[in-house]
């Protein structure tokens, strides 16, 4: 069904205010699932928003505190409130910090998941800093090379860097496609991507409801990056491992994360920077196509593109039970 982009807005709100969220967060929470959804990453978007409904109530009475603070760093601890609310708290402030010292970082401890790192890294390069974004995904999803058991999280990688125009934005699972391809899969009554999950007896899986693991990306070059994730926004953060837990509802389980804000003025100044990077991005795009490629494309380019689309036309496409549970 159509639904106008304005409408969808209001009801996301609508829905987190009549469960008691408290107003600061209500906008930052219902803009991050909207805005997914209208860069056409579905399984990242409006299909999540039911979850994150049904665990609202975990959020009463919680309160994060500052754990550390320092010139140039800051440590949060989340108390299981949203990483989507906690991440532009700790964002603001670390940008602030940049401004003066140049680089800025901070980790969260106890948070439940922020819905994609690249939303933060994007919000932090549209104010002209470059941000580095990394946490925990959940539960154990992604196979070692060579293995096929479960053992790390998705852990995504967000990075925003400004340009003249759109900010360059990486927002990626260290898998070769996150978990949410599965359930996407199961929901639409579609195959699984090709070659990107394993079954319980090592096989590739081709149907949803057979995956058992996620390939990392690029073999052990992906699964070494994967590996540093789940160290930094785990043990380094005095965090317990999800080595083979069992995955139920993995949105609902407290995990680390990372923001890394760096202001180019302290090697160059800001304008010759973004010139630089939009002078590159114009090289990239140039550049030689292989056979039957029409257009090369820029991290984030196409999410932004398919954004563009849809703010254009005014509504999106939702199913009718998503939104049934949207609505209430």
């Amino acid at each position: 069904m159509r639904i106008l982009i304005s409408e969808i807005r209001k009801n996301l709100q609508e829905a987190l205010k009549k469960r008691g969220l408290q107003e600061d967060m209500i906008n930052i929470i219902a803009d991050e699932y909207l805005e997914g959804e209208l860069q056409g990453k579905q399984s990242h978007g409006l299909m999540a928003f039911p979850s994150f409904l049904n665990k609202i109530k975990k959020y009463v009475n919680k309160k994060y505190k500052f754990v550390v603070r320092t010139n140039a760093l800051i440590v949060v601890d989340a108390d299981e409130l949203s990483g989507s609310y906690i991440g532009r708290i700790l964002a603001d402030d670390l940008i602030k910090i940049a401004k003066t010292e140049g680089v800025a970082i901070g980790f969260i401890k106890n948070m439940t998941t922020w819905l994609r790192p690249g939303a933060i890294a994007q919000y932090v390069a549209e104010k002209e800093m470059v941000a580095f974004v990394i946490n925990n995904g959940g539960e154990s999803m992604v196979a070692p090379p060579g293995g096929y058991d479960p053992i790390i999280g998705t852990n995504p990688i967000g990075i925003g860097i400004p340009t003249l125009n759109e900010p360059i934005i990486v927002d990626m699972a260290t898998s070769k496609r996150a978990w949410g391809e599965v359930r996407k899969a199961i929901k639409n009554h579609t195959d699984l991507p090709k070659e990107s999950y394993y079954t319980s007896s090592g096989e590739f899986a081709v149907k949803p409801e057979n995956a058992y693991s996620a390939i990392p990306i690029g073999d052990y070059k992906g699964f070494a990056l994967g590996l540093f994730i789940e160290i930094m926004s785990g043990s380094f953060l005095g965090r317990e491992m999800n080595t083979q837990k069992a995955r139920n509802d993995y949105r609902s389980i407290t995990r680390g994360g990372m923001i890394l804000v760096m202001n180019p003025a302290i090697s160059t100044d800001l304008k010759s920077f973004e010139e630089a990077n939009s002078k590159l991005i114009k090289e990239i795009k140039e550049s030689h196509k292989l056979p039957n490629i029409n257009e090369i494309y820029i991290p984030g380019e196409r999410a932004n593109k398919k954004r563009q689309e849809n703010i254009k036309k005014s509504y999106l496409e939702v199913d009718n039970d998503l939104w049934t549970q949207i609505i209430g």
